[in-house]
């Protein structure tokens, strides 16, 4: 198990203050994602003309209270940057040590994995490629030198990835159910966060001041953004991993993705079935309509069964305070 998290920005557009949530948010990403893995942390902080990598041995959380955090990474962090991914190393194939860290740089490709690839031996074989220390170099090798949807034919495992190749302004992200990986939207800054798990995202979110919808990232599926053009619908290749989806919905609303797609819209979510593959203990979101845990779901003043990342739209005042830096862009949850 490992972790990533990152973010993509358009460049040049937020303000003081909005970079400065930013910074706080990845710095709350960065601590969190330590549950995932302590021995090593690695970033990639891109911008138009540069890419700059930073690996260190330190687990993620110790690393956010050195000044290296704040000489190495933050005051890289500015609004000319486009893409930053972090990584932190759970070591399963390879020895601990910094030049097995992620990310990895292979070609003009750069990217961040968090799985295990089972035949990376053959693989490499297979490419001309001496054995690589760490199976999820393979991953990489094959991007840099396949199209994207061919670089995962040959390859059994499971992964969460995020990539960047020959643009500095398009970063790439995909999953397989085996693996999980998030994402949350702040429409205002035109900032794209993600991270492993919902729970890291959360955390990362509340302790930063900031609350926004959390999505799951939907599997199978390749998605590109391009940061210029957050306001449209990423590019999506689909791929044939070895694990199929878990529930097989697909929909091409990457931040609307939902299960409102499966269904008939107006009906009743009371009426709405429970898919035969999703665990029974899930409950269904009356206004994002996905399935949720049901310990994160309750009924509000309406009647209504509401989620945790909805609960903040519906109710801003039960979130509100001095301290918390709110993001009241409703209309753009469902719509990037």
């Amino acid at each position: 198990m490992c972790g990533i998290f990152g973010f993509a920005k358009t460049s040049g557009r937020q303000s003081d203050n909005q970079m400065r949530i930013l910074r706080d948010v990845f710095t709350e990403l960065t601590d969190e994602s330590s549950i995932r893995g302590t021995d090593s942390t690695g970033f990639s902080i891109i911008d138009s003309d540069n890419r700059h990598t930073y690996k260190t041995l330190v687990d993620s959380s110790s690393l956010v209270d050195m000044h290296d955090f704040d000489a190495n990474i933050l005051s890289r962090i500015t609004r000319d940057t486009t893409i930053v991914m972090g990584h932190v190393r759970l070591a399963t194939h390879g020895k601990v040590k910094v030049t097995n860290a992620h990310p990895f740089t292979v070609g003009d490709v750069v990217g961040v994995h968090n799985g295990v690839i089972y035949n990376y031996n053959q693989v490499a074989k297979s490419m001309g490629k001496s054995v690589p220390e760490v199976d999820s170099q393979v991953l990489f090798q094959s991007l840099n030198r396949n199209k994207m949807h061919e670089a995962f034919e040959n390859i059994e495992g499971d992964f969460a990835l995020t990539w960047v190749k020959d643009s500095n302004r398009k970063v790439h992200l995909a999953r397989e159910s085996g693996r999980p990986m998030v994402v949350a939207y702040w429409k205002k800054a035109r900032i794209l966060f993600w991270a492993s798990t919902r729970e890291i995202m959360r955390e990362a979110m509340l302790r930063a001041g900031l609350v926004l919808p959390i999505k799951d990232v939907p599997e199978d599926y390749i998605y590109t953004y391009d940061v210029d053009s957050f306001d449209s619908k990423p590019n999506r290749e689909q791929v044939q991993f070895e694990t199929l989806s878990q529930y097989g919905y697909k929909t091409s609303m990457y931040g609307g993705w939902s299960w409102r797609d499966e269904y008939t819209r107006g009906a009743s979510p009371a009426t709405m079935a429970l898919p035969a593959t999703c665990d029974s203990r899930k409950d269904m979101c009356e206004y994002c309509y996905e399935w949720i845990d049901q310990e994160e779901i309750w009924t509000d003043a309406d009647n209504k069964r509401v989620c945790f990342d909805c609960e903040y739209f519906v109710d801003k005042d039960a979130y509100s305070n001095e301290d918390k830096r709110e993001v009241k862009d409703d209309k753009s949850w469902f719509s990037f």
